[in-house]
């Protein structure tokens, strides 16, 4: 943490250490994420598709802390209608972590994209959380779509005179007589 100081009697003044600039890759966002204060755990991932594509968390905490941390917010965010909205923001309380959970929807298909942090509560700061989120939240939609598979168009089928030459292809020969 930094703090810069005025001269005088004036307050001292704390600006949080966070990074600003875009969002290059997952990696950048956990980094990123894992770096706002009081957060242990981080999952990303796509909400309509198949949930986590990237997650971490703190090392002093059993494997597997930060999937199952998301898990409920995540259940919550799924249940919404089809024809419903998807909720912003869930913030999930409990006696030692909170929950925060942001999604944003995809820019070129449908669906949504998340960020599911898990603080502890004791350093829990929702205001720096979601400071700390908004240049993640800014770039995760560009890399989850990326992440999806790309449609494939149906196969086609050949013109009429390759097909009669594949045909003879797959057709079994005759052998010999010997």
């Amino acid at each position: 943490m930094r703090e810069n100081r005025l001269v005088g009697s004036s307050p001292v003044l704390w600006t949080p250490n966070l990074t600003t600039g875009p969002v290059t890759s997952f990696a950048d966002a956990l980094e990123r994420a894992l770096d706002v204060p009081g957060v242990v755990a981080v999952v990303l991932g796509d909400l309509t598709r198949g949930g986590a594509l990237a997650l971490a968390q703190h090392p002093d905490y059993p494997v597997g802390f930060a999937h199952q941390s998301a898990y409920a917010a995540l259940a919550y965010a799924r249940a919404a209608p089809p024809d419903g909205e998807v909720p912003d923001e869930l913030v999930l309380t409990g006696a030692h972590h909170v929950s925060l959970q942001h999604t944003k929807s995809l820019p070129t298909a449908t669906g949504h994209a998340f960020v599911h942090l898990t603080l502890r509560r004791p350093e829990a700061n929702l205001a720096l959380a979601r400071l700390g989120l908004s240049p993640i939240l800014d770039g995760l939609p560009a890399l989850v779509a990326q992440r999806r598979p790309s449609p494939t168009p149906p196969p086609t089928d050949p013109p009429p005179g390759q097909r009669r030459r594949l045909l003879d292809r797959l057709r079994p020969r005759r052998r010999p007589d010997t």
